[in-house]
């Protein structure tokens, strides 16, 4: 399927979107649908709330939720091993913070009028959540995935004996 007739597909989908939980799972599908994610599976849970699951990045699996009623997406434990306060810490909210810069390329931004990006780290394990200003949930979807592919860029530059570590990737 080439970029086009996707584009239109997920455009299709996102027009009959019951809810923000269907606008996250419409965005989560096309990226499945042009060969992105792997296995793309969604389980709603109760009281406006999913979980998404999907193969990316290095052949890891991924778990996005999505809660409506805290206007929250998050990918759960995406980077093990991290020490709190540590320097790698620091630097990953750094970046996520610096993310919503005025100059950083809008499709790398993160628009603070439409949502707030923060590392959130539980028993040595960060998750990346992004919590919506407003209801805006395709924006959100969007803009986790890239802002997840923005960080693990970013820790293949600067933390790679820590990539190398935890995910087992090639240091050059």
């Amino acid at each position: 399927m080439d970029q086009q007739s996707s584009d239109a597909l997920l455009d299709a989908d996102i027009a009959d979107v019951a809810d923000g939980l269907d606008a996250v799972g419409a965005v989560l599908r096309h990226y499945a649908v042009r060969g992105v994610f792997a296995d793309y599976r969604m389980e709603r849970r109760k009281h406006g709330a999913a979980e998404y699951n999907f193969g990316w990045l290095y052949g890891q699996p991924f778990t996005l939720t999505a809660d409506l009623k805290h206007r929250r997406l998050v990918l759960v434990d995406l980077l093990p091993a991290v020490v709190r306060d540590s320097m790698m810490h620091k630097e990953l909210r750094a970046f996520l913070k610096g993310r919503a810069a005025a100059d950083v390329p809008e499709h790398r931004r993160v628009d603070p009028q439409l949502a707030t990006a923060a590392a959130r780290l539980r028993d040595g394990v960060v998750s990346l959540e992004l919590t919506l200003e407003g209801e805006d949930y395709e924006y959100g979807a969007r803009k986790i995935i890239n802002l997840a592919h923005e960080l693990f860029l970013f820790m293949n530059e600067y933390w790679a004996d820590y990539m190398w570590e935890n995910f087992r990737l090639n240091m050059e």
